[in-house]
């Protein structure tokens, strides 16, 4: 009866132990595959990181393109403002130059209605000039500079040093800074240099 039971016993263990086997086999299969699986996880953060990373570099280079994009408008707008105001003001010089020509021929009474209304034109038109920047080049009585003015005769004389401007012809403003428009004056030159000139010329 005894080698019966124990017979009994090493059947019954002997069906399980397959059995265990089977499981730690299936259970090393399940932690391979969870092991893959998180590999490829890992790796697909990696990619999404990088996909991240180069949008991020992207939108860095578009904000910095449209900044300039921006800036280069901006001055482009600035440059034809300039210009058209330039312009405008240049129109507006005309005038002054007209209305200072029409004094030095006016025969009139300077204390007429007429001289006086001119006049008042006159200074509204300054004024209104000033109030934007635009003021008049000194040019009188100063070394020629070709940077503010230009030449538009020569005096041969030895009253003055040479170069000296001993008249203006058309007058010259500043905006701001800026050369708005280059005054035409008269340069004094040496005497003797007029004669250098006509012997070169007879020769």
């Amino acid at each position: 009866m005894a080698n019966n039971e124990e017979e009994k016993n090493n059947v019954h263990r002997e069906e399980n132990e397959p059995k265990q086997t089977e499981s730690i086999e299936e259970g090393g299969k399940v932690e391979d595959s969870s092991h893959e699986k998180l590999e490829d996880l890992e790796e697909l953060l990696k990619e999404k990181d990088s996909e991240i990373f180069d949008l991020k570099m992207e939108n860095i280079k578009l904000k910095e393109k449209l900044r300039k994009d921006s800036e280069i408008y901006e001055r482009e707008i600035k440059r034809r403002l300039l210009k058209e105001k330039i312009d405008i003001f240049k129109e507006f010089l005309e005038v002054l130059d007209n209305i200072e020509r029409a004094f030095e021929s006016f025969n009139s009474d300077e204390n007429s209605e007429h001289f006086r209304g001119i006049k008042l034109i006159q200074e509204q038109l300054k004024k209104f000039l000033s109030s934007y920047g635009v003021k008049e080049i000194e040019v009188m009585n100063e070394m020629y500079n070709p940077n503010i003015a230009d030449i538009g005769e020569v005096v041969y004389t030895n009253d003055y040093p040479p170069n000296t401007v001993v008249k203006v012809l058309r007058k010259g403003y500043y905006i701001g800074d800026d050369v708005l428009r280059t005054a035409v004056v008269s340069v004094a030159m040496p005497e003797e240099h007029r004669n250098k000139e006509n012997n070169n010329s007879t020769n």
